[in-house]
This record gives C-alpha cells, structure tokens and sequence, in this order.
C-alpha cells in the first residue's frame, strides 16, 4: 500500500531524515538528488540511523560504525570492533508523485 511522506522539496541534498508510517520507523535519505527509505534503526543495536552520517551512497551508524548501502539496505561492514554478522535493513519502494514521496508498505 502507497503511503505519502512528505515533498521532496523537504529534504536537502545529503541527508538523513527520520519518519514514522503505520507504526514503521523509517529512515528517508537523498543522496545526489535520489530518495532511498530503508529501515530507521541499525540491525546490531537499533541506534537510529538518522543520527548517523551519509558516506558515498551509503549510511555510517554513529553508534558503532556499521555501514548499509542506501539503494538496498545490504550490509557493507560490520560495527567496529565487533565480530560476527549484523542483518541487512529492509528497503522499500518508493515513487515520487506530483513532488510527494511516496513508500510502499
């Protein structure tokens, strides 16, 4: 089901931004004028990733630095000085509409 975020116009350029749909936390970037949405919260210790920063296409958890590719939500490292594996963030579709941003939930 499409659900509308907000206008694009509400996000700048290389930045993170933290929304709440149907009781799903998301994470909305943009990043070289595209929007990716994955989930908000890291998978190694649910630190919100909007407190995190954008790194080429892709966002660094402040917590411990575990990184995800913003197109997909894979994981591309670990936490530092952790071992083991963490999970990827979902990803979801999005379509943009008349200048809103709309996910599919």
């Amino acid at each position: 089901m499409w659900e509308s975020l907000f206008k694009m116009d509400k996000i700048g350029d290389n930045t993170l931004k933290d929304i709440t749909v149907k009781c799903i936390p998301l994470l909305v970037s943009k990043v070289d004028g595209k929007i990716y949405v994955t989930d908000l919260y890291c998978t190694h210790e649910q630190t919100s990733l909007s407190e995190g920063f954008i790194e080429g296409c892709s966002v660094v958890c402040s917590a411990h630095f575990a990184s995800f590719n913003l197109k997909d939500g894979k994981v591309i490292s670990g936490p530092e000085g952790e071992t083991g594996t963490i999970k990827d963030l979902k990803s979801y579709n999005i379509k943009i509409e008349n200048g809103m941003i709309m996910v599919d939930i």
